[in-house]
């Protein structure tokens, strides 16, 4: 009788374990997308607007996939196939693809996927193994909420939009020289078209929150603007601001990013 009860229990464990294992292999929704390719490595990812290309353009709203598992070239690629359910954006991850030629640094296998802003459902699929995560869109921010998650990591769960007409202004000095940094902001707060303003509440900002690699590296401003002839003219402010106030090699940089792709530098002429 003992024997009986011991068996019976195991049964039913076994029963168990392969009730939760067949929910993840065939989850209905999903069969038609699932395929044998999987990868091994981890991912994390985060939701940016990039540009597509050098010109002046509007930020187009995507994902960016890293996996965290470093390879020894900085240019291997994630391959992966999406598909648009409605509002539900899947990504079926399907293999890591090693480059013909390797560019000599460690690095992540990465992939950018465009991001539909009517998006409310992402759904990760690796071999069998589904991860989903609900987003909402707005024009001010981007959140997401974990719903399950077995290989993927949501790197920020909030976004912070990139502001129309809004800019960037990023400086980084040397130790004897900081007041560069007031000098041209206040240049710029002269301007009445020119308005400071904060990313309020929590997210990544998505502009530089200060420089890299100075000797002091300044925190950003942020600035939105009313007249965009005003604004460009900004590159002729910081190249007479330069020429007259930056001395080659002195550990300054001045740049500022807008948020349509246009780039000023202090270091060239604009």
């Amino acid at each position: 009788m003992k024997k009986l009860l011991i068996f019976s229990l195991i049964g039913f464990t076994l029963l168990g374990c392969g009730s939760d294992n067949d929910e993840v292999l065939n989850d209905s929704d999903y069969a038609e997308y699932i395929i044998q390719n999987s990868i091994d490595s981890e991912i994390n990812f985060m939701v940016e607007e990039t540009y597509t290309t050098n010109e002046i353009q509007e930020p187009v709203l995507g994902l960016k996939l890293i996996t965290s598992e470093i390879f020894p070239c900085i240019n291997y690629r994630l391959s992966t196939t999406q598909f648009i359910n409605g509002n539900e954006l899947i990504i079926r991850f399907e293999q890591i693809i090693e480059p013909e030629i390797c560019f000599t640094a460690m690095g992540s296998a990465t992939s950018y996927i465009e991001l539909p802003e009517n998006t409310n459902k992402i759904t990760f699929l690796n071999g069998t193994v589904i991860d989903k995560y609900s987003i909402d869109i707005n024009e001010q921010k981007i959140s997401l909420t974990d719903i399950e998650n077995n290989f993927t990591t949501s790197s920020y769960d909030k976004t912070f939009r990139i502001p129309k007409n809004s800019f960037a202004y990023v400086c980084g000095t040397n130790t004897n020289n900081t007041n560069i940094y007031t000098d041209f902001s206040s240049i710029i707060e002269q301007n009445p078209n020119f308005i400071e303003f904060e990313f309020e509440g929590e997210g990544r900002i998505p502009y530089p929150e200060t420089t890299d690699g100075n000797w002091v590296n300044h925190p950003s401003k942020y600035y939105k603007y009313s007249n965009s002839e005003e604004f460009n003219n900004l590159a002729n402010l910081l190249n007479d601001y330069s020429s007259e106030n930056i001395e080659e090699n002195s550990g300054v940089t001045i740049s500022i990013y807008s948020w349509n792709n246009i780039k000023f530098y202090s270091w060239i002429e604009n």
